[in-house]
């Protein structure tokens, strides 16, 4: 019985000495393999480098400390991306299902704290063809979880103000990826089924003279939300009128929160789509400087109806709604100051059917209401038909009582004209396309006085004062008419906005109810 026992335990001792030795020889085995693989198979204009790799063939994982790729154009060897991992672990690989289902199943993918760079305008651009010579997957790829924990990434072009994106302390997981010979062909080489990332802050160059910053943003089952929102122009008022030739607003626009859910995007036929069911902003604050001492812009402004025809992409939005928004419009017509202001405080909006994938009959529709100039209350109900070529449009509007002296911050400086008076109640109704509108208007005034100023806008111009006041009716009560109302058409200049013709369009109608 001894002996058994004896012979049995040295079997034992003898068995796990074998495994522990054949463990070491196939660790150095898949190492030098490894190793082989990263020296020889990656392609030429990759260059690697790296501490150390682990690896544990028992657990079917390994690791890699201190990796750095470059990759550079094959035609020139510019140097154009550069990634630095801290660690670079792979966990679990199937050797079933790579010798007996012919493909490579990976439990999990784990990169901790990369560092990546792309030099935009290094980059050589190639055909699809040549992507697809590139990229050849001889058997599926499986993983059932990527993450990128803690990265810092940046894009950056040619010039002084290069950076084009950055965003550190980002983080990513996707799961559910597989990899072949079809997906590796599409603009998006992969298919999901779940992702999420966040970071503390994102920075985007949106153009030469704006930039978009967010201090920080989560997306989670196909929801998404991005906090703290500031798109600004990066310089002075003063500074961008001396820097353009045409004129362009300055803009100011922060946004509490920004909530996009059941998000969805990606490719259909090398086309582009992007959807959600509602997208939300809180609070958003919009500040609007114009210079119209700088010449005008001239080429053709289209409607809101036309911008979303012909987007470059398919857009789907249900639902956009506004709470708690503000504007401030400010702007400058004389030499000798910095123009007036109008604002709207307390805005709420619910609009639907936001894109260009809504079918006849089915309209993009606008429902507003906003306090003006800081007492009138004014509700909106717009609404278009994308599909429509003419931008058929109908704006009605609802506005309640307004002393007029409220306006005389933006008529004083800029129209050299000053308004007394009240307006107590009114309404009007633009039905107009992209050429011709034509506005029926109904408004109650009463006190109503008119004082045109002289040039240096302090003293009156007691002589057209005086003529002005002769053609407008002082109250709209006469007559035993408790509204004054009219109807005018008018024309639109399709080199200024829309709001520019809904201005003309009011203004048409008001002149001809008010004398």
């Amino acid at each position: 019985m001894n002996k058994l026992f004896k012979k049995i335990i040295y079997i034992i001792i003898a068995v796990v000495a074998v495994f522990f030795l054949a463990t070491i020889a196939i660790n150095i085995i898949l190492k030098n393999k490894l190793e082989t693989f990263v020296q020889e198979r990656l392609p030429e204009n990759m260059v690697r480098s790296y501490d150390d790799i682990t690896v544990e063939s028992f657990g079917g994982s390994l690791s890699i400390t201190n990796a750095s790729l470059i990759i550079k154009n094959k035609e020139d060897s510019l140097e154009h991306t550069f990634i630095n991992v801290e660690k670079l672990k792979i966990s679990h690989i199937s050797y079933w299902d790579y010798l007996f289902n012919d493909e490579i199943h990976v439990s999990t993918i784990s990169l901790e704290n990369p560092i990546m760079a792309y030099y935009k305008d290094r980059v050589l651009k190639q055909t699809d063809s040549v992507r697809k010579d590139i990229f050849k997957i001889y058997k599926p790829i499986l993983v059932d979880k990527i993450e990128i924990i803690n990265s810092k990434f940046a894009i950056y072009e040619k010039g002084e103000d290069s950076t084009m994106l950055y965003t550190k302390a980002f983080s990513v997981e996707v799961e559910g990826i597989r990899v072949d010979d079809k997906t590796i062909s599409r603009k998006i080489p992969l298919d999901y089924k779940t992702y999420e990332a966040k970071s503390d802050s994102v920075f985007v160059k949106v153009g030469p003279f704006e930039n978009l910053t967010v201090q920080d943003f989560s997306i989670k089952n196909n929801e998404a939300l991005f906090k703290n929102i500031t798109l600004k122009t990066k310089y002075s008022k003063k500074e961008l009128s001396t820097l353009i030739s045409k004129e362009r607003d300055h803009y100011s626009l922060t946004i509490n929160s920004l909530l996009l859910e059941d998000i969805d995007f990606g490719f259909i036929n090398n086309g582009f789509f992007a959807k959600s069911s509602s997208v939300s902003l809180n609070t958003p604050s919009l500040e609007v400087f114009r210079d119209k001492m700088v010449a005008d812009d001239q080429k053709i402004k289209p409607l809101y109806s036309k911008m979303l025809r012909e987007l470059p992409f398919s857009l789907t939005v249900d639902s956009l709604k506004i709470s708690d928004g503000s504007i401030k419009y400010e702007e400058r017509v004389k030499v000798e100051n910095m123009g007036g202001s109008i604002n709207f405080e307390n805005l709420e909006a619910a609009i639907s059917n936001v894109g260009n994938t809504y079918k006849t009959p089915d309209k993009t529709r606008l429902k507003i209401t906003s306090t003006f100039m800081d007492k009138t209350p004014i509700s909106v109900d717009w609404s278009f038909d994308v599909q429509n070529k003419s931008d058929q449009f109908l704006f009605k509007a609802e506005v309640g009582a307004l002393h007029a002296n409220k306006m005389n911050t933006f008529t004083e400086p800029n129209l050299k004209v000053r308004l007394e008076g009240n307006t107590n109640k009114t309404y009007f109704t633009v039905d107009g396309n992209n050429d011709t509108s034509t506005t029926d208007i109904k408004i109650n005034y009463s006190d109503f006085k008119v004082t045109v100023l002289q040039k240096d806008g302090t003293k009156k111009n007691k002589f057209l004062s005086t003529v002005a006041n002769i053609f407008i009716s002082k109250d709209s009560e006469k007559k035993g008419e408790y509204y004054k109302e009219g109807t005018a058409g008018a024309t639109r200049d399709k080199t200024k906005s829309v709001f520019n013709f809904l201005w003309i369009s009011v203004k048409n109608a008001l002149t001809n109810a008010m004398l």
